[in-house]
């Protein structure tokens, strides 16, 4: 008796370990499952449904090449192994819905011409318009590209192998350069801006999971009667840390809408720029197609971006109204 009494013990606690081991959940299912939850699932895909994002060079669309320097570049660092910020046939898709705004980046950083399915980095923005709760994800090829075929559902458990791990995408700081709005625009992406979702003046917030997302700066900055402020927010991206969120120095401060960015849209030269990018009137991105001569551009202007940039460079300032970005947790659904 006393030992089946022992055995039975002996079941019942391996029987609880199994439990354990299959009730523990990865960073990555956690995070997939709070990003389906606060936004709703994202479908498989094919990167090449996609458009492809223009390289021109003097007007001329450039497929056979990576030219040194072209009109728009992109804007986001390829890093200094690729073939620089020309590279042809990124693509965007857009995968939203009703209800959430959906966003993937199919990033060429090397040329493969305009038949590959395979890049180098493929990126994901998820986005509830209604509450402002926001999501990231990234497959990154290191040694070897990504297929941009069949791509499965960053928020599937089981996709986890292709998808970066929550920690890794946290480390590589998107929201601090998206610190006013999930979707960010530049000249690049602007080409194909009619296939991106937007919601500039929207709730903003980061699904944390308990990861540390939310410490991704989401504050805004409201300088009374500043022009820029009519179409979108000036963020404070990594320049302050406010209601005790730890300081964004880890993330390497990227610069976001109140800093670098700011200064690439208003004239300042950026990577792979040639002369016409340089030149009036690509050389300021903001607001796009205008249509004003850079004399007039500045009458209107210029004194909002003085008041940006003195803002940026010193946040607490009373006149900058730096303020948390408004956001609203999603109500579940009745049982």
């Amino acid at each position: 008796m006393k030992h089946i009494l022992s055995a039975i013990i002996a079941f019942a606690l391996g029987l609880a370990t199994v439990l354990t081991l299959a009730n523990e959940q990865t960073p990555s299912a956690v995070y997939g499952q709070a990003c389906s939850a606060a936004i709703g699932p994202i479908p498989s895909f094919d990167c090449a449904e996609g458009v492809a994002v223009p390289i021109t060079v003097n007007g001329v669309e450039i497929t056979d090449h990576v030219p040194q320097s072209c009109d728009r570049p992109a804007l986001l660092d390829n890093g200094h192994g690729p073939d620089g910020q020309c590279v042809p046939f990124s693509r965007i898709l857009n995968l939203s819905t009703k209800t959430a705004q959906v966003s993937v980046m199919c990033r060429q950083k090397v040329f493969r011409g305009a038949t590959s399915t395979d890049y180098d980095e493929i990126d994901v923005i998820a986005h509830n318009p209604a509450t402002g709760e926001t999501c990231w994800f990234q497959a990154k090829g290191e040694s070897a590209p990504v297929s941009g075929t069949a791509v499965p559902s960053p928020t599937e458990a089981s996709s986890a192998a292709f998808w970066a791990a929550p920690e890794t995408v946290l480390a590589d700081g998107c929201g601090t350069c998206h610190d006013n709005d999930p979707f960010m625009y530049s000249p690049f992406v602007g080409q194909v801006w009619d296939h991106v979702p937007t919601n500039p003046l929207g709730p903003y917030a980061h699904v944390d999971a308990g990861l540390g997302f939310a410490r991704w700066p989401t504050h805004q900055m409201s300088p009374r009667d500043n022009t820029c402020l009519g179409c979108h927010r000036i963020g404070t991206g990594a320049l302050t840390a406010m209601d005790g969120a730890a300081p964004m120095d880890d993330f390497g401060g990227k610069p976001g809408s109140c800093g670098q960015l700011a200064a690439w849209m208003t004239g300042a030269p950026f990577p792979g720029a040639n002369a016409a990018a340089r030149s009036w009137p690509l050389s300021h991105a903001m607001p796009p197609d205008i249509g004003l001569s850079e004399a007039a551009w500045r009458e209107i202007y210029g004194e909002a971006i003085a008041q940006v940039q003195t803002c940026c460079a010193e946040p607490s300032q009373a006149q900058c109204v730096v303020s948390k970005i408004l956001s609203y947790q999603k109500v579940p659904a009745s049982p």
